[in-house]
């Protein structure tokens, strides 16, 4: 079995670590005699991770973490090439250091990737920029989905022929509960605001619109609503009919009768169908790469859930729609665990 290194890099959120930790929890439990480690750019790693887990700040420490730093680091790499016993496989998720994966493949350590869905033209770019370094990019969606966001973009397309490229998915964190509680949960995930973010689409800008349609949905008779505080988030609004909800295993919260409001994060919209609950995504910022409002779109065409645009009323029309007619569908769809099987066992064995 190899050795296997997690490596989230992190902004203002915890969702790249929050999906490594889903594979290296189920690789512990099932492949109890693969060995791992996690690097990560966020203090929240450790509350994640089961195995070791480093916090890498940001610079060229990751290089010196991986052990492949100046001469010595040669050295180790050298040893890597002839003696399989210290090969690595490394996986990282949607970003990663070019100049670090160059000195593994070097090394011959494995090099795999998580992959968001991005913008086109940005995910092509991304892709071609080190096509030749990753051994592997995965998916954690369907392949009818990746055909959805992109088969319409000829060279992207065409790329994502390659073998090297696999949708293998969803997957995300399974609810260790369930609340069967009938409530209303507005999230924004981690809760930190983006460099250079239109002001609309700012925490602030998120939590007014928010407000203002759990006033519309009190009026409507609704008294369970929620706002779930990330742990990167600080909250200087008065919240009007809101409760804050804080929490570090959010999905607990989620149940049948939970209708979930986000922004269209991968984690937390499947996380949300897993549980069964009714999903409201609205649109996230035009600053960030995700391809957040095609997946909005996808799981609406789909029937697993509803997209809206960001204002008040609009949120609150969607939240007292019945429950998508496909949800059931889409829930087992996680349940079944499909995806996190086929990669782990790929990670663990190859």
């Amino acid at each position: 079995m190899p050795h296997i290194v997690f490596f989230g890099i992190n902004g203002v959120g915890v969702g790249h670590i929050a999906r490594l930790s889903v594979i290296q929890r189920f690789l512990a439990k099932h492949n109890p005699t693969s060995s791992s480690e996690a690097l990560c750019r966020s203090s929240m790693g450790p509350s994640f991770f089961t195995c070791p887990c480093t916090n890498v700040p940001k610079g060229r420490d990751l290089t010196k973490a991986l052990n492949i730093r100046g001469l010595p680091g040669l050295i180790n790499l050298l040893q890597s090439r002839i003696n399989p016993s210290k090969r690595k496989t490394i996986v990282f998720d949607t970003w990663w250091s070019r100049s670090v994966v160059k000195k593994l493949k070097f090394g011959r350590h494995r090099t795999v990737v998580i992959m968001e869905s991005f913008k086109p033209n940005e995910m092509l770019s991304i892709l071609n920029k080190s096509n030749k370094f990753i051994d592997k990019v995965y998916f954690p969606c369907q392949a009818e989905e990746i055909e959805y966001h992109y088969k319409e973009h000829p060279a992207l397309w065409s790329l994502l022929q390659d073998p090297k490229y696999e949708a293998i998915g969803p997957f995300v964190r399974a609810a260790e509960t369930s609340d069967d509680t009938e409530k209303v949960i507005f999230t924004l995930g981690g809760g930190g605001d983006n460099k250079d973010e239109d002001p609309r689409y700012s925490i602030r800008g998120y939590i007014e619109q928010y407000v203002e349609a759990a006033r519309i949905l009190h009026e409507a008779g609704k008294t369970n609503l929620y706002l779930a505080k990330g742990p990167l988030m600080d909250i200087d609004l008065d919240l009007g009919h809101l409760k804050v909800l804080e929490t570090m295993k959010l999905p607990n919260h989620f149940g049948s009768n939970t209708t979930v409001i986000t922004r269209g994060t991968y984690n937390l919209t499947w996380e949300a169908i897993q549980a069964g609950a009714k999903l409201v995504t609205t649109t996230r910022s035009a600053v960030l790469p995700e391809f957040s409002d095609s997946r909005n779109q996808y799981l609406e065409s789909k029937g697993y859930a509803y997209q809206s645009e960001m204002n008040g009323a609009a949120l609150a029309e969607a939240i007292l729609r019945d429950t998508p007619h496909k949800l059931a569908e889409a829930t087992s769809l996680v349940n079944a665990r499909a995806g996190l099987k086929r990669i782990c066992h790929l990670i663990a064995n190859e």
